[in-house]
């Protein structure tokens, strides 16, 4: 049996990230809800198996008192690796757990450690974070690219004005497009329709453009401790842009700059989601629904909006406003929502999985009888749009920013 002699780094975990070893009580409760596992029926994915492995691991590193320490055995470092990175980290396992264990944060400081460590992550996530630190961006683009969504959309129409830089409008509302509807061209739609909204809305906002930085939430989600360097230097950027209000427009970039650049440093500006921005400006009267759009649509819950920060209420309000539609929930919502299996840096660990994950959702939907899915997440949008078309599905995906505009009257069907 192989055995490595790597030694995994602890004063990263804080001792209460390593009590919550000791909380797990092996109930099982994680494996009956983890969207992974009823997929794959691995144990090795489920939080318990990952808590007895990581604990075996330790002991074989850290020994008894100091004393009687081993190698790791390989078999163990194997299952602990998979179950550690084939995990979308959507926080379910939090929400049905007895002892309530911080399980997200717990998954990405040890991540962190395996990282640092050198046994993780997988070769294919490693190049990822690597990439993304020389690129500014998952997808290898140059920063010049950063404004080519704009110049697409003035010319077919898409985009029905070019929005200002906040550096030279000095708007008090900054509008954070995001990597993914910034570079995908399949969901730069999302970027337009939201752009489009606010002009009509009369909101005075600025974007980036080619100045704005990735949010490097991936980075943390996959443990790279360079996360923290890029972060602080992205929280010291935007607060010298002296804005008030930050909209993100993408649910992993809310994530971020919502929960996680709060422990790196202070934020001088109030954070939306664009599902809640979007709710204020249709309960002020700034927008105004008034094309009906016949139909039934159903919701799915962000992981990274829902269970990671509470927001619940206000996207589903903005569905419920739009004029013609009836609004039906699938059996699995809210925190129990299932995920769609894009976050966490398991597409990169294992696609097929990933594309499971987004076709069961789909299934999920279709038992509703709805025409329509929506959802206010770039990366859910695109996961589950995958997902409809390997399950040729009938049921149509639909961005809620598209949703908004339609029923504004400044977007048609055929411009996308």
């Amino acid at each position: 049996m192989k055995k490595s002699n790597s030694k995994i780094p602890l004063d990263k975990l804080s001792p209460r990230r390593l009590m919550c070893l000791d909380a797990c009580t092996r109930c099982g409760e994680c494996q009956n809800w983890c969207p992974v596992y009823s997929l794959t029926e691995n144990e090795k994915v489920t939080p318990r198996a990952k808590i007895k492995n990581f604990k075996s691991i330790l002991k074989a590193q850290n020994g008894f008192l100091g004393l009687f320490k081993s190698d790791i055995s390989q078999d163990t470092l194997s299952d602990f690796l998979t179950g550690l990175y084939e995990c979308s980290c959507c926080n379910q396992c939090h929400f049905v757990c007895p002892s309530r264990i911080d399980t997200v944060e717990l998954w990405e400081d040890v991540r962190e450690a395996m990282f640092r460590s050198g046994l993780g992550p997988i070769p294919e996530q490693r190049t990822f974070c690597e990439n993304l630190v020389k690129f500014g961006n998952p997808y290898k683009k140059e920063q010049s690219a950063r404004t080519d969504w704009i110049e697409a959309g003035l010319q077919d129409g898409t985009l029905l004005s070019r929005p200002e830089l906040i550096t030279e409008n000095k708007a008090s509302v900054l509008l954070f497009i995001g990597c993914t509807a910034t570079f995908d061209e399949k969901v730069s739609r999302i970027a337009k329709h939201t752009v489009n909204i606010l002009n009509e809305a009369g909101v005075k906002f600025g974007i980036l453009g080619t100045a704005e930085n990735c949010c490097y939430g991936k980075l943390r989600r996959m443990g790279d401790p360079t996360f923290k360097q890029l972060a602080q230097q992205n929280i010291e950027k935007l607060n010298s842009l002296g804005f008030d209000t930050l909209v993100s427009a993408c649910a992993g970039c809310f994530k971020t700059l919502n929960a996680d650049y709060p422990k790196v440093g202070e934020q001088k500006y109030k954070i939306y989601h664009l599902s809640e921005y979007l709710d204020i400006l249709i309960r002020q009267g700034q927008i105004k629904l008034k094309e009906p759009i016949p139909g039934k649509v159903t919701y799915h819950d962000p992981c990274l909006l829902g269970r990671h920060n509470n927001i619940y209420d206000a996207p589903r309000r903005v569905v419920e406003a739009i004029p013609g539609m009836e609004f039906v929930e699938m059996e699995k919502t809210r925190q129990f929502s299932r995920c769609c299996g894009v976050g966490g840096g398991l597409k990169i660990a294992n696609h097929d999985l990933q594309e499971a994950a987004s076709v069961r959702r789909i299934r999920d939907a279709e038992e509703t009888g709805a025409e329509y899915l929506t959802t206010p997440c770039p990366t859910c949008f695109s996961g589950l749009s995958g997902g409809a078309s390997i399950a040729e599905s009938k049921l149509k995906v639909i961005h809620m920013a598209e949703l908004v505009a339609r029923a504004m009257g400044i977007a048609t069907a055929s411009k996308d």
